[in-house]
């Protein structure tokens, strides 16, 4: 079952830490478009990574590359699917802080699996943040040094 969430929790996307792949859905108020994302950090010569990828069918997920200036970038060049536009605007609204403009174009829902860790939610709390207790009390302001 997926659980609505506020785009804010998004940010927790960003800490500086090792995310091996936060999966989430996300579907255009507008269109109706949905799309399920997988967003992943990694460190690499000191510099932190966003890497996204998309699902082509169940739990079968595609590389789209990884989020750089407010682009997706794959091998240096840039990624325009309707995919790759879609995650594009939904990490520049979180990158910018426009969680309400988020919010009233994108719903945004989680499977029940943290956002930061992967792991089951189990409490009513936790699966309505989409973040579990742990993640949760790692302080927010080192979530948004990401590479830009």
């Amino acid at each position: 079952m997926k659980h609505l969430i506020k785009g804010e929790n998004l940010q927790y996307l960003f800490r500086e830490k090792n995310n091996n792949g936060a999966e989430f859905t996300a579907k255009s108020r507008i269109t109706n478009v949905e799309y399920t994302f997988s967003v992943s950090r990694s460190l690499f010569k000191e510099v932190w990574y966003t890497h996204v990828y998309v699902e082509m069918g169940y739990q079968n997920f595609k590389r789209l590359g990884s989020y750089f200036n407010g682009r997706i970038m794959d091998k240096r060049v840039e990624v325009t699917t309707p995919a790759a536009k879609a995650i594009r605007y939904i990490l520049k609204r979180v990158q910018l802080e426009q969680f309400s403009d988020l919010d009233a174009n994108i719903e945004i829902m989680h499977t029940g699996s943290c956002l930061v860790c992967g792991k089951t939610l189990t409490d009513s709390d936790s699966i309505e943040h989409g973040i579990g207790p742990i993640c949760r009390t790692i302080p927010r302001n080192t979530q948004l040094k990401m590479r830009v």
